[in-house]
């Protein structure tokens, strides 16, 4: 996962889910940093706003706001590859500089 420049997850099941909150959870406490976490189709905005609703109530909020704009929710595979190449373009202007 260090040497990962981008993280993308497709549907899947218990597996899949459990292996995207735990890259979630590594960029939350800075262990990865500016890597994107793309998560591509239709199941996952449900659970991003589950995550949203249910950690951020006010009386038991267990995340940051800022924790539930870490992953990046999109509808198919081309916005996926729009994200990651709007961030290499992001990362090349930096490493010339």
């Amino acid at each position: 996962m260090l040497a990962s420049d981008a993280f993308v997850v497709a549907p899947g099941g218990i597996g899949t889910v459990l292996e995207t909150f735990m890259i979630w959870q590594l960029l939350q406490v800075r262990h990865l940093r500016d890597t994107p976490l793309i998560l591509v189709g239709k199941m996952w905005p449900g659970l991003v706003d589950w995550a949203r609703e249910s950690m951020l109530a006010s009386e038991t909020q267990l995340a940051n706001p800022e924790d539930m704009e870490i992953p990046v929710c999109v509808a198919d595979s081309g916005e996926a590859i729009e994200i990651i190449r709007g961030r290499h373009q992001a990362w090349l202007a930096t490493s010339n500089a």
